[in-house]
């Protein structure tokens, strides 16, 4: 299992993680309160600037082969259960 470190302390483990921007973080850097990071996400000055982490855009090109593929497999199964019920049954 992977264990992530602290975005502002790379030695030490992250036992948090900010609920604005999604960073993880170190006891230290964590406010219990706003349960955010106490240098970028709980500072005014700074929490207009900070950008919430966006998901990864998923690739369509992958499922739409691996929807194909099911579909396809679906069916050759489909065919395998049609000719073997034929031939069993004369």
């Amino acid at each position: 299992m992977e264990e992530f470190h602290c975005m502002n302390h790379p030695d030490r483990a992250a036992v948090h993680q900010c609920t604005r921007c999604g960073k993880p973080l170190c006891d230290e850097c964590y406010n219990p309160e706003m349960q955010t990071c106490r240098a970028y996400c709980n500072n005014p000055a700074t929490a207009s600037t900070v950008e919430p982490q966006q998901p990864q855009p998923k690739n369509t090109f992958w499922q739409i082969v691996v929807a194909l593929l099911a579909i396809v497999g679906a069916l050759a199964l489909l065919l395998a259960a049609i000719c073997g019920a034929m031939i069993y049954s004369y």
